[in-house]
């Protein structure tokens, strides 16, 4: 069987173009038609020829929950024992009174207020997403917030938390990551700064090879 490849590794493309022939499996973000393979959103190309895989991950688009993400939201809406949560997705967050305290006795409006940051777990997705937020997770005090494509986030996180740890260490801040694409900072205001830039450097240039040494270079040269 022929194999071919139309396109190189990591290059943007859109929907409609051809990215590949032959058997290739398709993780995401395209579709076969014979044995041709075409990209079906505009996104960046990942192609394994030895594993012969290929996923095209969408440069834009709205957060799709999944069982076991951490998101960050914002409280919209205060309901019986509820909250509502706006995370960046089609859906909103549903985060119940018995999923943030022990207390039984405990009123959701005396735990949240709307505006709250609140950085969470995705425990369900059938139907509503329903969310957890006890201990480790909670309400977000002070700190600043970055919001990027959902689709940067692994970039931001890097291989085995490689990119993130090494924000953490030039910052010095605490730094959350929601899978969703939103990011919560807090620090010295020359380190929430720092990281700020850091993050927006990597969600412009997450396409690119070397970003992990580019940052490091970045971080060392502004810290000293």
């Amino acid at each position: 069987m022929i194999f071919m490849i139309h396109v190189k590794n990591r290059e943007i493309v859109v929907p409609g173009e051809l990215i590949a022939t032959g058997n290739f499996h398709v993780q995401l973000g395209a579709e076969k038609d014979g044995e041709n393979i075409y990209s079906t959103v505009v996104g960046i190309a990942y192609i394994d020829q030895e594993k012969k895989y290929i996923k095209i991950v969408p440069l834009r688009g709205k957060y799709m929950p999944r069982v076991g993400d951490s998101v960050i939201g914002v409280v919209e809406e205060l309901a019986l024992k509820k909250a509502i949560l706006d995370i960046n997705s089609a859906h909103k967050g549903i985060l119940d009174i018995r999923d943030v305290t022990m207390d039984r006795s405990a009123e959701i409006n005396k735990v949240f207020s709307v505006g709250d940051t609140v950085y969470s777990k995705v425990s369900d997705v059938s139907g509503s997403v329903s969310l957890y937020a006890k201990p480790p997770y909670g309400k977000l005090h002070g700190g600043r917030i970055i919001n990027i494509p959902s689709t940067k986030i692994p970039r931001v996180i890097g291989k085995k938390g490689s990119m993130i740890s090494i924000i953490k260490k030039y910052t010095e801040c605490k730094i959350y990551v929601g899978q969703n694409g939103t990011i919560w900072v807090k620090g010295r205001d020359k380190g929430e700064d720092l990281a700020l830039k850091a993050i927006k450097i990597i969600s412009a240039e997450s396409h690119t090879s070397g970003l992990t040494e580019r940052i490091t270079k970045f971080l060392e040269e502004k810290v000293i």
